[in-house]
């Protein structure tokens, strides 16, 4: 997290949003009941927590960041604590640890803002711990105080992103395992049989908090009506999923080779657990058509948990107790997994650069722009309208102070014909961009064609004001390609698949904007490339 605190910026996807929501709820925390209703989202604890934050720090992102190195942190110990509990060893939870802290999931999910997965996972990890306190615990007073607190850890995640509700399936999954695999166990049985109870009643306690402030189906919201189960939707989602894991998660495919086919060990129960959190993790996704690399931070969590105790389990194989055979074989499982993971480190490492480029540039932009004149009008050059034009108006009355600034997209209607106020044209530059990667608003191919609008629509008075360009060299390492074979239903998944990709890549990725200004030009300045 040390870049990304030495380099902090406000992104423009969703902060601008996040800080005037946060700016007008306070004082009026009840508000979150009430907020964007007719989305069909209802996640108001998000919102409580954000708010709270913008109450106490303010427009300063370095804050926002710390914030964000807190939960890591948390979320890292959490881990630890519950790989311990299930009986792992130090090693195993340090393990555990570091593929969770290290991995792509955790770079998108940490290197950004506004992103709902750190907390959310955080509650849901509480409540783990609660409910294994509760279980061990004899006392009924005691007890039903933890219960209690779980119940709650759990709702404040339903609340927080509404993917938790595939906690219910999840802790029936474990309950289904403790009751076939150890039937005279009496902690795992209750710890299994509490956290359903608890998933229950927190899941009912939610939807009808959510019938009550956000009385909309999932088919009626603008933006939930997108989940279905649509042949079309869940096939393009289960591949492009598929390929996230092979980018991020190779490394696990030896090792868990190795759990399947060894004899059962210690790590055999936690290992089960997390086979069913990490399926419960990858399911409820399938109906959606949008797949992040931070949606798999949940996954992440569980995935950690299976690599740490796998690893513990096949260094144990090594000791000069077993047959050399065996001895070979674990080797050869932990040299290769090791290769795997370097790999994935390498594309985690190129997530990170291009997050703090595409941040970096938009933020330079932000900065000219709140210098224009006032009264001023910015049309956005964008093939197709997306959160930038929302979220620049929302950074320049947020974080600039500049609400006189009007922000509109490219239409026939904004460049036609004299304006009273002065008129500015900001044009994205993108070549070279990696893909897939961390989520960006801008593809290369959408910024060659608003190039080609500009010097459609440029005359010969309007005058180059603003260029900044933001560079990386990056190593791109796309295992996930060997799939794309498998892809065969038209279209071709050109996110994933690109025709002009190897699958290793050495490329300098360029991101920045140019602003014209239309008309008469005024005293500006053009800024030259900048390296990042």
């Amino acid at each position: 997290m040390l870049p990304r605190l030495c380099s902090p910026q406000f992104g423009l996807l969703d902060d601008g949003f996040t800080l005037k929501t946060g700016h007008e709820i306070q004082g009026r925390w009840s508000s979150v009941l009430y907020l964007i209703p007719e989305t069909g989202r209802f996640f108001p604890a998000y919102w409580l927590v954000y708010s709270a934050i913008v109450s106490v720090v303010g427009v300063w992102p370095l804050a926002f960041f710390t914030v964000n190195v807190l939960l890591l942190a948390g979320l890292t110990a959490i881990l630890a604590r519950l790989v311990r509990l299930a009986g792992g060893t130090r090693p195993q939870a340090a393990a555990a640890a570091v593929l969770f802290s290290l991995g792509g999931p955790a770079v998108e999910a940490f290197y950004t803002l506004s992103k709902a997965e750190p907390l959310q996972l955080t509650w849901i990890g509480l409540s783990l711990l609660v409910t294994v306190a509760a279980a061990r615990d004899a006392r009924p007073a005691i007890r039903a105080v933890l219960m209690a607190l779980a119940t709650l850890t759990v709702l404040l995640a339903h609340a927080t992103k509404e993917t938790s509700l595939v906690l219910v399936p999840i802790s029936l999954g474990w309950l289904a395992i403790e009751w076939r695999d150890s039937p005279d166990r009496r902690d795992g049985l209750r710890f299994a049989a509490a956290y359903v109870v608890i998933n229950v009643i927190a899941a009912s306690a939610f939807v009808a908090l959510r019938w009550f402030y956000a009385p909309l189906g999932l088919a009626e919201g603008w933006y939930t009506r997108a989940y279905a189960l649509e042949p079309p939707i869940v096939r393009t989602a289960l591949f492009r999923i598929c390929a996230w894991l092979l980018r991020d998660f190779a490394f696990l495919v030896p090792l868990g080779a190795a759990a399947v086919v060894a004899r059962p060990s210690q790590a055999a129960r936690p290992v089960r657990f997390a086979a069913v959190w990490v399926a419960g993790w990858l399911a409820v996704f399938l109906p959606w058509p949008a797949t992040f690399e931070y949606y798999l931070l949940p996954f992440a969590f569980g995935a950690a948990i299976v690599g740490g105790m796998a690893i513990g389990d096949v260094w144990a194989r090594t000791a000069r107790g077993h047959s050399p055979a065996t001895r070979r074989l674990a080797w050869s499982v932990l040299v290769t997994s090791a290769a795997l993971w370097l790999l994935t480190l390498v594309n985690a490492a190129e997530d990170a650069r291009v997050q703090l480029t595409v941040d970096r540039a938009n933020t330079d932009l932000v900065d000219f722009l709140g210098g224009l004149p006032e009264g001023s009008r910015v049309v956005l050059n964008n093939d197709r309208v997306n959160e930038y034009l929302s979220e620049l108006r929302l950074h320049l009355a947020q974080i600039k102070r500049r609400r006189d600034i009007v922000v509109q997209p490219v239409t026939g209607t904004t460049l036609a014909g004299p304006s009273p106020a002065p008129v500015f044209l900001v044009t994205p530059n993108v070549a070279n961009q990696p893909s897939p990667t961390v989520r960006v608003a801008l593809d290369e191919t959408g910024a060659r064609r608003d190039n080609a609008l500009l010097r459609a629509v440029l005359t010969p008075d309007a005058a180059l004001v603003y260029r900044a360009d933001r560079h990386a060299d990056l190593v791109e390492i796309a295992i996930h390609r060997v799939l794309c074979p498998l892809a065969r239903r038209p279209p071709k998944d050109l996110v994933f698949c690109p025709d002009d990709r190897a699958i290793v890549e050495r490329r300098r990725f360029s991101y920045g904007w140019q602003v014209h200004r239309l008309g008469r030009p005024v005293a500006g300045r053009v800024e030259a490339d900048r390296h990042g």
